[in-house]
């Protein structure tokens, strides 16, 4: 990640590089100073799991820090730069939502999963299913595999409906009993609430 914020905030398109070793804080801080020092909101890249599990999570936490200040929420649009089907280099694209964007509730009970061992294209048509029926729809995961398979499933869930609209999620992290481990603790798991947002095919 560049250590100049000051350079990257003059960029046409500023863009923060997240690695595994990346901390979540620390990105924070540096998406919050680009977004408050740029004219456009930045885009995170990352390649793999456990790359894009930190920039998620920074993400989240700087969502959550921008809530507390009381400024603009944050959106987010996954690009991937190769195939979905095995690539996991991505750029989410952020945006800022001028109210505070309202998400699903920590306690969804009709969230979606992944798993390490979900199928993306499933879980995507599952999204693409909801968005339509209700422009509303959750997933609730734990771990960088889960993660990468979220954020999959939203991309190619945007191919689906294109038509219709366009997809973005915001990203938080809750904290919730897990259902695959008995008298487990409870432990955080991020939540991405999937956004409708106007397609401009269909505005044309």
């Amino acid at each position: 990640m560049p250590t100049d914020l000051r350079e990257v905030a003059k960029l046409s398109q500023p863009s923060l590089k997240v690695s595994s070793e990346s901390k979540p804080q620390s990105v924070a801080r540096a998406i919050q100073h680009v977004m408050r020092e740029a004219s456009t909101a930045p885009s995170v890249t990352a390649i793999g799991p456990a790359a894009i599990n930190q920039a998620v999570k920074a993400i989240a936490i700087a969502r959550r820090q921008a809530h507390a200040e009381g400024t603009a929420d944050i959106t987010v649009k996954p690009i991937f730069e190769s195939g979905l089907r095995d690539g996991s280099n991505v750029a989410l694209v952020l945006d800022k939502a001028e109210a505070r964007v309202s998400e699903a509730a920590a306690d969804d009970e009709s969230a979606l999963s992944a798993k390490a061992s979900t199928d993306a294209f499933k879980l995507a048509g599952a999204i693409a299913g909801r968005m339509r029926e209700s422009q509303r729809a959750s997933i609730l995961v734990k771990g960088p595999v889960p993660v990468l398979v979220a954020v999959k499933a939203i991309a190619k869930a945007q191919e689906y409906v294109a038509n219709d609209f366009n997809l973005a999620f915001t990203a938080a992290l809750v904290d919730r009993e897990n259902k695959d481990l008995r008298n487990a603790p409870t432990s955080t798991f991020t939540q991405f609430s999937i956004l409708a947002l106007p397609s401009a095919a269909k505005a044309a």
